[in-house]
């Protein structure tokens, strides 16, 4: 790691998006001596003004590409909605930026998905699933890589929201868990599906899924949509998520926001978990792993990269596929932009 006499050597990082959810990330990256924000991006002149005015900086863009150029940054972070994200990157690359942080979900076709792979061969994208930095998280990813559970043949991961809103989280984790387990990638899965919303009003996708799948010898029951199981004692919609990891010799279930609970060696702990006093932890956790990543040049390993969340997407495009067909499908897959439209069939 780059750190002077004087503390870390900052990164040059601009920020562009300064809704609700950008306002989260200015605030996470004042909180990190390792980032240095210096400047701000919004096509809304009045929210632009507004987040420089409240976070006490003056370099204020309304064109990404201009001020790419102009403040030669290591990292663009970029808060969009997915209906502009993936119209954005290409432009931010094409400017210099070196390395991208994404939003959630990454593609909402699988040809984007595809895309955004491509694009990052050269450069870092690294995407924003930050629940991972979450501090009994980190606590835990060292105990699955010792196998502290034993030989894991089953996992559970469920959200009450669908699964292009919350699905990206709680694949980022079970998959994460699954990986330090000792299990493979995905390799085929069974889904079943009811009913359609539309995601940022324009992207249809299944009201409630669930489906299984395939990991080696291991099996992982996803559900996303109301048919999830409720978590105790939660009266918040949105915070009805729970990942379970069963092994041999021990088993380990979290929630959101209503605690985690470990069985191991014939002992029993648990431990709080709440929102977002967790999330105000984990982003700027991420941002420091950035940092590390970059200075140390590690960018290849960041655990959020793209083609790691690109596997993600590929799962749950793959859900579509196996609904649609009613039928296994091999994972990965090939997949075409016309899947999402189909989905108004179901």
């Amino acid at each position: 790691m780059n750190i002077n006499e004087n503390g870390p050597d900052k990164l040059r990082v601009v920020q562009v998006g300064c809704g609700e959810r950008g306002q989260r990330h200015t605030e996470a990256m004042l909180k990190c001596e390792e980032i240095e924000l210096v400047a701000l991006c919004d096509l809304d002149p009045d929210r632009l003004q507004a987040a420089g005015e409240r976070f006490g900086l003056t370099r204020l863009y309304h064109d990404m590409q201009e001020m790419i150029r102009q403040e030669q940054p290591e990292l663009v972070d970029i808060i969009t909605p997915p209906t502009l994200r993936a119209k954005i990157i290409e432009p931010a690359l094409e400017a210099g930026a070196p390395a991208l942080l994404i939003e959630k979900p990454i593609a909402l076709k699988p040809s984007e998905a595809r895309k955004l792979v491509e694009l990052g061969r050269e450069r870092l994208i690294a995407v924003n699933t930050q629940y991972q930095w979450m501090p009994h998280w980190q606590r835990f990813w060292p105990m699955l890589a010792e196998r502290a559970l034993g030989q894991v043949r089953l996992l559970r991961a469920s959200t009450r929201c669908n699964v292009l809103e919350q699905g990206p989280h709680i694949l980022d984790l079970v998959l994460k868990a699954a990986a330090l387990s000792g299990l493979p990638e995905p390799e085929w899965v069974l889904a079943a599906t009811s009913g359609i919303e539309y995601f940022d009003e324009v992207i249809p996708v299944p009201a409630d899924l669930s489906a299984t799948v395939g990991l080696g010898a291991a099996r992982l029951h996803l559900n996303a949509g109301p048919s999830a199981p409720e978590v105790p004692n939660e009266t918040e919609f949105y915070y009805g998520q729970q990942i379970e990891i069963i092994g041999d010799s021990g088993r380990l279930w979290v929630s959101l926001n209503q605690g985690w609970k470990l069985w191991r060696d014939g002992s029993f702990e648990s431990g709080p978990t709440g929102w977002p006093a967790d999330d105000e932890a984990a982003q700027p956790a991420l941002f420091r792993h950035l940092y590390e990543a970059i200075r140390t040049g590690q960018q290849a390993q960041f655990p959020t990269r793209i083609e790691v969340a690109a596997r993600r997407s590929d799962l749950m495009f793959g859900c579509y596929a196996s609904a649609l067909d009613r039928r296994v499908v091999d994972l990965p897959g090939e997949w075409s932009d016309s899947l999402v439209d189909e989905l108004k069939q179901l």
